[in-house]
């Protein structure tokens, strides 16, 4: 499926207990309810898509992400939830960022040459499990990375979640912001 696309930001937000329906997400989001497009499939545009997949929310944004979308879908991170960012473009940039509550963990790949992973593996925190995984996704002198980057975030999403980005998720219905 990564090789269909070109740029995505994904997020998946669960609440520790009960449900984070598609409005109260819009609200966290910092928008109107009212304000969504009725309920359809993915067409490319610039819209957030939104979709209620059991307790929680997914969502998909098919621009290129940068960092102010990334804001604005961070806000359904906090207190009272676990929450999972995964963005890559064409270039091959991969960010993901974690937030289980109050605790923090995020990765950029590439990222810069002349910082080690090591000391990059530092602000893993939720993602410090995956730390032998992610590391082997990083080149070194001697040999080219063994793990696609892309690949690996997004199975530690879905094992973390028990959600998969496939595309009977993509094609369901979605509510669009």
């Amino acid at each position: 499926m990564l090789d269909d696309l070109d740029t995505i930001a994904y997020t998946v937000t669960l609440p520790d207990s009960g449900t984070l329906l598609i409005g109260d997400a819009v609200r966290r989001l910092g928008f109107n309810p009212n304000t969504l497009k009725s309920p359809g499939q993915w067409e490319p545009s610039g819209l957030l898509y939104l979709y209620q997949v059991d307790n929680g929310i997914v969502t998909l944004d098919w621009v290129n992400p940068g960092e102010d979308r990334q804001n604005i879908t961070d806000r359904l991170a906090g207190e009272g939830f676990r929450h999972w960012y995964v963005s890559f473009d064409i270039e091959g940039n991969t960010s993901m960022y974690v937030r289980y509550g109050e605790i923090e963990g995020d990765l950029d790949h590439p990222g810069p040459i002349d910082i080690p992973f090591s000391q990059r593996s530092d602000r893993l925190g939720p993602l410090s499990g995956y730390r032998e995984l992610l590391t082997a996704g990083f080149d070194s002198e001697v040999a080219e990375a063994e793990v696609d980057i892309t690949a690996a975030c997004l199975a530690i999403v879905e094992l973390e979640s028990g959600i998969r980005l496939d595309d009977e998720l993509m094609n369901g219905p979605c509510s669009r912001l």
